[in-house]
């Protein structure tokens, strides 16, 4: 439209550079940002921080490869808070919380943060991938997916929805969404509680500021008007 290109890349303020998927043939709407280069090194690890093998899901780990050490280019550390940034640098490897992927070919593609992770009975489930189908709905204006509580799963998927004008947020459209969700994402993704809210606590660029919707300690299943859906996630 405007004659250039959009290109995604990946940074954070601690790193001082970027990964960007600059070369073709690009993979647009895949949320591929790039592969190492310039050296900039990068690893995709589990828990335990061991390499994981392609197409698997984990933390991106990132330093620089050369002589200056793997610190260089990078920021000084956390004001303050020594012990943050020394826990951030574990092993010699910035650890971003980011969970990637990493393909065959060396290609990186975004998850979510490390934060919006939900543990739903052993499964690793993005909220942005639940935001992304939800908000593709016609019902859906603006959408914050978390983890509520389970005595059983350990976490749930809950989805804070704000409608479009002239919806009706009642326990039907609730059901169509999750319905709706069921039909394009695995089962045990699909929200297991939607709570309808008039607005999201946004930042000055309109981020949804998740950590605003409940205060802390609540537990948001008790929240008046919160559906319980958690019937309908069956494996098929």
């Amino acid at each position: 439209r405007f004659g250039f290109p959009l290109v995604e890349v990946w940074g954070m303020t601690e790193t001082g550079r970027i990964l960007a998927d600059r070369f073709e043939p690009r993979e647009i709407r895949t949320r591929a940002f790039g592969r190492p280069h310039g050296g900039l090194e990068a690893r995709v690890v589990d828990e335990r921080d061991e390499e994981l093998p392609a197409d698997r899901e984990g933390e991106l780990l990132v330093r620089w490869s050369g002589t200056e050490g793997a610190r260089h280019g990078f920021f000084a550390g956390y004001l303050k808070n020594a012990e943050a940034t020394e826990e951030a640098w574990r092993d010699g490897w910035f650890h971003t919380g980011d969970v990637v992927r990493r393909d065959a070919s060396g290609m990186l593609y975004f998850v979510d943060r490390k934060k919006n992770i939900i543990r739903r009975s052993g499964e690793n489930i993005a909220a942005a991938e639940v935001e992304a189908c939800l908000q593709a709905h016609e019902a859906v204006a603006q959408v914050a997916v978390l983890a509520a509580p389970d005595e059983i799963r350990e976490e749930e998927v809950m989805a804070c929805v704000v409608p479009m004008a002239g919806a009706t947020a009642d326990a039907r459209l609730a059901a169509e969404l999750a319905d709706w969700c069921l039909g394009r994402l695995a089962y045990f993704k699909a929200p297991g509680w939607i709570l309808f809210v008039e607005r999201l606590p946004t930042t000055g660029t309109q981020k949804v500021q998740k950590a605003q919707i409940f205060p802390r300690g609540e537990d948001p299943r008790q929240r008046p008007g919160a559906i319980d859906l958690r019937a309908r996630k069956k494996r098929t």
